[in-house]
């Protein structure tokens, strides 16, 4: 399993954390690079309203989640580490870490 997946199977805890902390966004580091400096949470009501709109869903915290990590998963596949910290406005911003997962070593397989 890789650390995309890894996230996502803890989707429902990391979206309690992210409504307990309430960042207004996030930032993305995997493998010691950042991936996104300031990805912006939306917020319930503009979930609520953008789910209004036919043909759209009003879609819940842990699925905007779940949906950010599979985009990255897509396109970063191969990473190891991911760091997701929180992000206040500031000089400098104030960040506190939200989540970190590091995907497992395979065994080497025996012959």
């Amino acid at each position: 399993m890789n650390a995309w997946r890894a996230l996502m199977n803890h989707a429902p805890a990391l979206a309690e954390k992210v409504r307990l902390l309430r960042p207004p966004k996030l930032r993305v580091v995997a493998d010691g690079r950042v991936l996104y400096w300031a990805l912006v949470v939306p917020r319930e009501e503009d979930r609520e309203a953008h789910g209004r709109f036919p043909g759209q869903s009003a879609s819940s915290l842990e699925g905007w989640l779940v949906e950010r990590l599979a985009f990255w998963d897509g396109t970063w596949p191969g990473v190891r580490e991911i760091e997701i910290w929180g992000v206040w406005a500031g000089n400098p911003p104030r960040l506190e870490p939200v989540a970190r997962v590091r995907a497992k070593a395979r065994e080497a397989q025996r012959a």
